[in-house]
């Protein structure tokens, strides 16, 4: 994942000035820079690209340098972006302006090459450490690691919960009961199709997992609200392999379920899903039994693009697409346990408290999955 930064500066020679400058950083081969004298210009930029640091001149004609960081700021995905304004004239009463209006940090003119690296260097990689997915999830995955060393009793399920929930349904449009649904259903589906108590403990807790990878696709494309291009589900549909590659070479055999369930809880059972076109038994197990709950789930819940269905409109759905979609072993035991799906959606309202109370008991995590 390579670092943008936008430089805007109505002056041409200025920035030409800063792009030498930021050539002599460590690591500028990888470095991409989006060059603008035209504030307007750069916001159209702006809305379809994100980029990891921002160097604005203040004194333009079109607009000053603090009038586009707060026009900036109100577009998806901004309010992250370190910005630094460069202004000629070191002023407390401009600095302190700029602040309220979003600037992380100030350069005075003229530039010091060696003030300007140093601030840069600081500021991409505290930004690369909360936006680049591999970092993100490689630190969730040690945390989850450690955890699931230890006897898995009650609390040790909350905090992977936790983690999960801020790791990756900030960002969505999906709550953190929806976790818990997936999970609960998931898990109900594998008891009822013969699965051990220790694979179904494995997937209540390698479930909310499915879409982690999505803290790797841009705002602007993961919180649109309308339907995605083709370019854009192109890249939507990469968050199937983002937390694959980063998962499946952990110790934990939980993290690993996790990895398997993120790469193919949307394939489909006619072969005609991503990101393989897996077709029937060739889908890991795990994979088909969560993407059953999470369609479920999702069908059943209001997100900002749609309504929530009726139970009996899911129903027809997911029969609709059994053998198709579905795996149609998983949508006859969905079927004949609907109730207690329905108990599971009540539970875990969206309206309700994220972290369960109930002591229902784990049993973990030794050996490998086997089906009775």
């Amino acid at each position: 994942m390579n670092p943008t930064i936008l430089l805007l500066d109505d002056n041409q020679e200025n920035l030409y000035l800063l792009k030498q400058m930021l050539r002599e950083l460590a690591g500028a081969k990888q470095i991409v820079m989006a060059e603008f004298t035209s504030p307007n210009e750069a916001l159209i930029w702006c809305r379809e690209n994100e980029p990891d640091l921002c160097l604005v001149d203040y004194q333009m004609p079109e607009m000053s340098g603090i009038e586009f960081i707060d026009v900036a700021r109100q577009l998806p995905g901004f309010n992250g972006i370190p910005m630094i304004i460069i202004t000629g004239a070191d002023e407390k009463e401009l600095r302190q302006r700029a602040l309220q209006h979003g600037a992380t940090d100030f350069l005075t003119r003229p530039v010091d090459p060696t003030e300007l690296k140093a601030r840069a260097c600081n500021l991409i990689a505290l930004r690369m450490s909360l936006v680049d997915p591999r970092v993100r999830i490689e630190r969730l995955a040690h945390d989850v690691e450690a955890v699931a060393k230890q006897a898995l009793e009650r609390e040790h399920e909350q905090i992977i919960f936790r983690m999960l929930a801020n790791l990756s349904s900030c960002r969505d449009e999906e709550t953190g009961n929806h976790m818990h649904r997936v999970a609960h259903i998931a898990q109900l589906i594998a008891s009822n199709l013969g699965f051990d108590e220790q694979f179904c403990d494995m997937i209540y807790l390698a479930a909310p997992m499915h879409d982690i990878g999505k803290v790797g696709i841009p705002d602007r494309i993961l919180l649109k609200p309308g339907k995605l291009n083709p370019q854009e589900w192109e890249v939507m549909k990469t968050h199937t392999t983002i937390g694959y590659d980063v998962l499946k070479d952990s110790n934990s055999a939980l993290l690993r379920m996790g990895a398997e369930i993120a790469h193919s809880h949307h394939e489909k059972f006619n072969g005609q899903g991503y990101p393989q076109g897996l077709k029937g038994e060739s889908i890991p197990m795990a994979g088909r039994v969560v993407a059953v709950a999470d369609e479920m789930d999702a069908l059943l819940s209001v997100r900002p693009y749609k309504k929530a269905w009726s139970m009996d409109d899911v129903i027809k759905q997911m029969q609709h697409e059994q053998g198709r979609h579905f795996d149609p072993d998983c949508i006859d035991v969905m079927l004949k346990h609907i109730d207690s799906i329905q108990d599971i959606q009540q539970q875990y309202a969206d309206d309700t408290a994220v972290y369960p109370t109930d002591k229902r008991p784990l049993r973990l995590l030794t050996g490998g999955a086997s089906k009775k």
